[in-house]
């Protein structure tokens, strides 16, 4: 049977650690961080900050833990994008998994356009955070082939 944990942290952490496959690539290939695909749109190094931040946030807040706002990327580095994921994962992989699980029950509200939408914790996760962490991934993957890096579905993927 299916857990909280297994379709959110452990999502998390193959996301994240197919992401770092992607980094070195990128890195490689002479990528910079602040590479994006479009004038105004949040670059490299911001979608994986979010990517690693964000599947962060999404849990503690399914977890009931406060927290302050998550600070703007400052990544400047493929080194310092490394150790964001690294510190993403080693703490995705600590959580609880009962606690987790106790937290799908709980009302989460998320202030969204100048509003608030509440959410059941499992509804978050499914409506929301894994949404977002997808999106996150997917730019970053995008950006990098937009940057001429030689990547395939199976370096987003994992094996």
């Amino acid at each position: 049977m299916l857990q909280a944990f297994d379709v959110s942290a452990a999502v998390f952490v193959r996301g994240l650690t197919n992401l770092k496959t992607l980094l070195t690539k990128g890195e490689a290939h002479g990528t910079k961080v602040s590479a994006s695909l479009v004038e105004g749109m949040q670059d490299l190094a911001a979608q994986v900050h979010w990517a690693s931040e964000g599947s962060k946030l999404a849990l503690n807040r399914v977890l009931g833990v406060s927290q302050a706002p998550a600070a703007a990327a400052s990544a400047t580095t493929f080194a310092d994008l490394h150790v964001s994921i690294d510190s993403a994962i080693a703490y995705l992989e600590a959580i609880d998994p009962a606690a987790l699980e106790a937290g799908l029950d709980r009302a989460i509200e998320l202030p969204v356009r100048g509003r608030t939408k509440t959410f059941r914790g499992d509804r978050f996760l499914i409506e929301f955070a894994l949404p977002n962490f997808f999106f996150h991934l997917t730019i970053a993957y995008a950006i990098l082939r937009n940057e001429g890096v030689p990547l395939e579905k199976v370096d987003f993927m994992g094996q």
